[in-house]
């Protein structure tokens, strides 16, 4: 089958009725929604370029589209130790080795998420190869160093594996974090604990209530524009720099326009010490899967007052009153997540250099550059495995 395709530079130019037909044949999460997209390119059009494409068959029927983006970024904020020293100690001859300007098939932010559907029906391998010439034109034009396609779980990454041939590497992303909600509301999952978890969370809570501190929870998107302050964005800023891995730094705009654009659908989970906001997570409810976005808190309280702990046990309280089929519970703090009932799933990307020069840097620094995750030791914590 030959396929044809049109590319739009917006979302707000593209064929919606086409696009809805792939979404919803393919049972798309929120990722690729419209209302989503359009806050990714509201919120970043300073700082990014996004291309979305629709793919159709000789029939003229949409049977896959793409969502591509463009992003300056630090190549060496994903290494290890050893290999970001070494970069350091090369900034201080070549001030911009490895500033470099990335076109992803997917969009500038670390979610975990690809950006690319196919109806069941589609010919996978065709509209691959297709999207893999349309990215090398894009790349040349947009004078991107590297193409990178994100992130696949291992089912997606066995169509996804055709770019191998195309002389693409793939390697392991961050493992994303599962709950399964199984429980009615947070009082069933506390009494399905073991007691030393039990115990834990006594301790945490404690400590947080103890400090003076306590929780809110706000759902209407007027309020949650109205108390996201830009006093509250910093704290999301400061868990940022302090990430190891974490390529972007979005804006306020972001936390405003997703909830505008996905009014009660957004939940945010307050922490607050002396009637200060001192933390909070950012959550977003979609076709019954709950999806913990983003956080920040003041790093001063944490260890005295387990700041973070208490934010992600609020954030679980209020994600199991919805009727959920999954929680995905984000990239990081994995050791913490498995004690609270996580399982992972590993997710994979690809990543070519663009021309021989810079592909061949990237092939040599490939072990380097692209470490394999640290492996988190699994934990039995409830009484009985839940079905």
């Amino acid at each position: 089958m030959k396929y044809s395709y049109k590319i739009y530079n917006s979302i707000q130019e593209l064929d919606l009725n086409h696009w809805q037909q792939v979404i919803n044949k393919s049972k798309s999460k929120v990722f690729m929604d419209v209302r989503f997209l359009l806050t990714m390119e509201k919120s970043l059009n300073n700082d990014s370029r996004f291309w979305h494409i629709i793919f159709y068959d000789d029939t003229g029927a949409p049977h896959a589209c793409a969502s591509l983006s463009s992003f300056q970024t630090d190549l060496s904020i994903i290494a290890d130790k050893t290999t970001k020293k070494f970069v350091n100690f090369l900034r201080k001859i070549f001030p911009s080795f490895l500033h470099i300007k990335i076109l992803f098939s997917g969009l500038p932010v670390s979610l975990g998420q690809n950006h690319l559907l196919f109806i069941p029906e589609a010919n996978q391998t065709e509209i691959i190869k297709l999207l893999n010439r349309i990215i090398q034109e894009i790349a040349i034009t947009e004078k991107a160093k590297l193409i990178v396609y994100k992130e696949f779980d291992s089912k997606q990454s066995q169509q996804l594996d055709v770019l191998l041939q195309l002389g693409y590497l793939r390697a392991e992303s961050l493992p994303m974090n599962y709950f399964q909600p199984n429980f009615g509301n947070f009082n069933d999952y506390y009494a399905a604990l073991r007691s030393n978890y039990r115990k834990h969370i006594r301790k945490s809570q404690d400590k947080f209530a103890n400090a003076g501190m306590y929780l809110m929870q706000l759902q209407d998107p007027e309020e949650i524009i109205q108390i996201y302050t830009p006093e509250v964005h910093k704290l999301y800023e400061a868990v940022v720099n302090k990430s190891k891995t974490r390529l972007e730094t979005l804006p306020l705009t972001f936390f405003h326009e997703l909830a505008r654009n996905f009014p009660y659908q957004v939940f945010l989970t307050l922490a607050y010490y002396q009637k200060k906001i001192v933390g909070f997570m950012y959550s977003l409810e979609h076709k019954s899967i709950a999806y913990c976005l983003f956080c920040g808190f003041d790093f001063s309280l944490n260890s005295e007052t387990d700041l973070y702990f208490n934010l992600a046990y609020g954030a679980l309280e209020e994600a199991l009153n919805f009727e959920l089929s999954d929680i995905e519970v984000g990239q990081t703090a994995d050791a913490f997540k498995a004690r609270l009932g996580c399982y992972q799933k590993p997710l994979y990307i690809y990543v070519k250099g663009v021309g021989s020069i810079f592909n061949l840097l990237v092939k040599t620094l490939s072990k380097f550059l692209f470490p394999a995750p640290l492996k988190t030791p699994s934990h039995k914590i409830f009484k009985s495995i839940s079905s």
